[in-house]
């Protein structure tokens, strides 16, 4: 008996430790809303809170010679997107790092910013991975732990 309690804690602090909580905030969510000459983005966290101070990097659209141009979100994970409009194509404007990131590619022409061309790309970051790599291995090891918990109390009976 004492066999199949040693299983069932170990199932138990095996659950508990395979599943870390803080894993799910990390998601960075961007919205933005179109201003009359401008395009206003905010990040913010899947839980919710704002993603203050991160940096903000926009590139030009490619085949310019233009520096890309370095920023930061405000309090509220807000930033102000002003292109030049004499550079027509498409913006792209990189919000985070590592694991905390999100990009929009944002088409310009002398016209303005086409709003409903805009798309939204989120790098799948090996962070991601091994959040789900570790729920089945929690999965895993817990099916194993009741197979053997069961073998095991099977033949201490006979």
């Amino acid at each position: 008996m004492k066999v199949k309690q040693f299983f069932v804690v170990l199932l138990v602090l095996i659950s508990i430790l395979g599943f870390p909580s803080q894993a799910l905030a990390h998601g960075v969510e961007t919205n933005y809303h179109l201003k009359i000459n401008s395009l206003e983005i905010q990040s913010v966290f899947s839980t919710g809170e704002a993603f203050k101070d991160a940096p903000v990097i926009v590139h030009p659209p490619e085949g310019l010679d233009y520096a890309p141009i370095a920023g930061r979100t405000n309090e509220q994970g807000m930033f102000v997107f002003e292109p030049d409009y004499s550079v027509s194509g498409e913006w792209e404007v990189e919000i985070g790092e590592d694991s905390h990131w999100d990009m929009l590619v944002i088409p310009v022409s002398d016209r303005g910013i086409d709003f409903e061309a805009i798309s939204q790309i989120q790098e799948d970051h090996p962070h991601h991975h091994h959040y789900l790599a570790s729920q089945v291995i929690v999965v895993v090891l817990a099916i194993g732990c009741g197979i053997s918990s069961q073998f095991i109390s099977h033949k201490f009976k006979n």
